[in-house]
């Protein structure tokens, strides 16, 4: 990919403001260079040591999904382009007409391994790499906006101290590639508004359809940044057409190189989107839609699914959706099955304990919350409402300090489009998937993961660290806060781990 720190930072106007770095070069404090340098280090090999331990020793039944994704890393390890669906893959889902992106490229790689490992912990190894790039893009993100050393190393203690992240980073999981792709998506769109080289465009729309390639739930972060650079680019034209016209006229190799394959992601977009849509009526099908619905049972996380509807829309009775259930095989997905039925069975009894759609809200907040800064898997180990308490605080405090400090004026709209980012796929999630969810379902908690929400997690954090350290002007206090911030995250990360997992956590029982 390009990178826009090697380019000349040009003094022009993104939505009507120039956008430069806010350089905060007076407020460095106890920060040095050499400081920065070895505190980074030191913290990002603490990741992963972390990444390393949850690798080796975290039972497989705990990852969201994990046997899942890794059942289909083997089966396109197999084949050298894609696989089709058959009865030896209808366990693990569909492996055509779905997004495959992540499962290629693992399955590639899992034939580099010779090292004697199993092919489970050999492919968590391989999604270590990818947390550590998406820390990367976030701090290059961070950039854009801001020199402050302070501010830098907030952000990788924060980042590497999320404990949904740091468990998810050290799992099998295509959430670990989309969450880099949009990282660098957002990044290198941001670049470009800054500097204005076609490369970057080029570089952050190849990323965009990778990323739509990898989950299908990438697409609403796509229809945002375009959004936003059809803006940008509508205000280019009328102020500066000359600088519009220019934009590719010259391209370097790696330019052209990018540029083709962008082409060969939109038409491999084209082929499963459209080619989805063409021939089931939907960009994204559902097993039975493209399989017999007898086979597409197979599949634990379809089955869950194709029972609860069945039995709602009165096809099979509540007992007979009760025995099709025990025949599911995962055990977890069996318990959520048995769960479902029998909670949707007193909501027919019970209308009025449905929630309201502010009940909701405030219910969606809250077990976002609990399962980015605690942990929710096929095991929870969540954190009392009271020890959310200082995470909210922090939080607050960042939003205070957006409000007060952001002025277009001196910072441009970059920070209000970072956060038109967040907020709008937020509340894409909510409504399209989480509320459609529970209205279908009749759970609220159905779909309400936090590292649904990591796919805009670099810019999250990158405002949060910015806005929390300008919003004091005293540099003591900035320090004090963030000492008191950094202090926070670590403890609630690992050692909050090591106090509460017990034994079945572990693929080895602790004496």
């Amino acid at each position: 990919m390009l990178s826009s720190e090697s380019l000349p930072v040009q003094n022009r106007k993104v939505f009507g403001t120039v956008p430069t770095a806010i350089p905060d070069k007076e407020d460095e404090g106890f920060i040095s260079a050499t400081f920065l340098k070895w505190a980074t280090a030191a913290l990002l090999a603490y990741f992963g040591a972390r990444l390393v331990f949850f690798a080796l020793n975290i039972s497989s039944f705990v990852p969201p999904d994990e046997v899942t994704h890794a059942g289909l890393c083997k089966i396109f390890s197999n084949v050298f382009l894609l696989p089709e669906n058959s009865p030896a893959t209808y366990e693990f889902g569909l492996v055509t007409n779905t997004a495959w992106f992540y499962y290629w490229v693992m399955g590639k790689l899992l034939h580099l391994n010779i090292f004697g490992v199993s092919d489970l912990v050999f492919l968590r190894l391989l999604n270590i790499p990818l947390a550590f790039a998406t820390v990367w893009y976030a701090l290059r993100l961070l950039r854009l906006l801001t020199d402050n050393r302070l501010t830098k190393l907030l952000l990788v203690v924060i980042i590497t101290n999320t404990p949904m992240f740091s468990l998810l980073s050290a799992s099998v999981s295509y959430d670990n590639l989309a969450n880099l792709l949009a990282a660098m998506a957002i990044y290198y769109e941001f670049a470009y508004f800054k500097n204005r080289s076609g490369g970057l465009l080029v570089a952050s729309l190849l990323c965009q359809m990778s990323g739509s390639l990898t989950k299908i739930t990438f697409l609403p972060l796509i229809l945002v940044l375009n959004v936003l650079l059809v803006l940008n680019e509508v205000i280019t034209l009328k102020t500066q057409p000359k600088e519009f016209r220019q934009l590719f006229r010259k391209c370097s190799r790696w330019t052209l190189l990018t540029l083709l394959l962008l082409i060969i992601a939109v038409g491999l977009n084209l082929r499963l989107y459209a080619g989805n849509y063409l021939r089931y009526g939907a960009p994204n099908p559902g097993m039975s839609q493209v399989i017999s619905p007898e086979s597409a049972m197979q599949s634990r996380l379809d089955a869950r699914g194709m029972i609860f509807n069945q039995y709602k829309e009165g096809k099979i009775s509540y007992m007979e959706a009760l025995i099709l259930t025990g025949e599911i095989k995962h055990p977890g997905d069996k318990a959520d099955t048995f769960y479902l039925l029998m909670n949707y069975e007193k909501l027919k009894r019970n209308p009025q304990l449905w929630l309201s759609p502010l009940n909701y809200a405030n219910f969606w907040f809250q077990t976002m919350a609990a399962s980015i800064f605690g942990i929710r898997a096929h095991l929870g180990m969540f954190k009392p409402p009271l020890y959310l308490l200082p995470v909210y605080v922090v939080m607050a405090l960042a939003f205070l300090g957006f409000v007060i400090r952001w002025r277009p004026g001196e910072a441009g709209w970059s920070p209000l489009s970072l956060a038109v980012v967040a907020v709008s796929y937020a509340g894409f999630l909510v409504y399209e998937v989480n509320y459609d969810a529970y209205h279908n379902y009749g759970e609220p908690s159905l779909t309400v993961y936090g590292r649904y929400l990591f796919i805009v997690m670099a810019p999250v954090y990158v405002l949060l660290c910015h806005y929390l350290l300008r919003l004091f002007r005293s540099e003591f206090i900035r320090t004090a806060l963030a000492l008191a911030t950094t202090l926070l995250f670590v403890l609630y990360d690992f050692p909050w781990f090591l106090m509460h997992a017990t034994a079945e956590w572990y693929t080895w029982m602790p004496q």
